[in-house]
């Protein structure tokens, strides 16, 4: 008879080794669920789970929205032609205009708050509208603990955002969509996620756009997701003799090997610079080194 030690240490480990799914913490992530049907600019209202923490008027865009001028509708519409990163809809921002300061946003409460020493990633896309005069860097996202706003002003959100495209790198693509991306450790507690410009005009550079749109810079924005990153899941593991072998961060140290990161595999491409190796066991790999 199995002693129940043992049974429970094997079931210990069963659990650990399986691999968690990702769950996107955004509700609504390409803005395809609406309240009312939007029919012109300045109905982001409309858009299920999500709100405006100032007073900017953000756009909603659909499908389902008639065409003419102006319209919201996808994938012509009066700001430009952009297919849907994701699905059938997408919204908009103004993260900077001739009038001084003035920023839009697109606030939404997560499905559950952010645990700390978590590590999270978040992503979304942007594309600027094929009818902006200006295309800007740094558009973002920040987590707060609590929603902000709604604030009585349209000016710029002055708090620090967690991810942030980079400096002096213009987001100028028109034809398409660019990634934004990254990873941060929460705090422990933030509850919200906003997406935008949190810097003033003064930090903000910009560069020509497409178009002579007099507003500035619009941007389409959709597919936002934050996930929780599992780090204690199978990797590829660079061990002491140059070999790549699949197996948990802890087992990989414990062989004195250097964990390469999650997501990454010994096939195709090897991390370690060696010939690629199948995935192995704790068991088999601690068997070759301490037999």
């Amino acid at each position: 008879m199995r002693p129940r030690s043992l049974a429970v240490a094997l079931s210990t480990l069963i659990v650990v080794a399986t691999p968690a799914f990702a769950v996107n913490l955004v509700p609504n992530p390409s803005f395809e669920t609406y309240a009312n049907c939007p029919s012109t600019f300045g109905q982001f209202y409309e858009c299920v789970g999500w709100t405006m923490p100032n007073q900017g008027t953000s756009d909603l865009f659909n499908v389902c929205s008639p065409t003419g001028f102006p319209s919201v509708s996808v994938p012509v519409n009066t700001s430009g032609v952009e297919n849907p990163q994701n699905g059938v809809g997408y919204a908009g921002i103004i993260p900077w205009s001739p009038a001084p300061d003035y920023r839009e946003y697109l606030q939404a409460q997560l499905t559950s708050p952010l645990v700390n020493g978590n590590t999270y990633a978040i992503s979304f896309w942007v594309s600027l509208a094929d009818t902006s005069s200006i295309a800007v860097d740094r558009i973002g996202a920040h987590f707060s603990v609590g929603q902000i706003g709604p604030l009585g002003s349209n000016t710029t959100l002055l708090v620090t955002p967690q991810v942030e495209s980079p400096v002096n790198v213009p987001l100028n693509v028109s034809n398409g969509w660019t990634l934004i991306s990254g990873t941060f450790v929460a705090a422990g507690g933030e509850d919200h996620v906003i997406i935008g410009s949190f810097r003033d005009d003064a930090s903000t550079n910009t560069s020509p756009g497409p178009s002579v749109w007099p507003g500035g810079a619009y941007y389409y924005v959709d597919a936002v997701s934050v996930e929780f990153v599992n780090q204690n899941v199978d990797q590829a593991c660079c061990l002491p003799d140059g070999q790549c072998a699949v197996m948990l961060p802890g087992e990989c140290q414990a062989l004195g090997g250097t964990p390469a990161g999650v997501g990454t595999s010994c096939v195709p491409d090897d991390p370690c610079g060696a010939t690629p190796t199948e995935g192995t066991s704790w068991g088999r790999v601690k068997a070759r080194y301490y037999r």
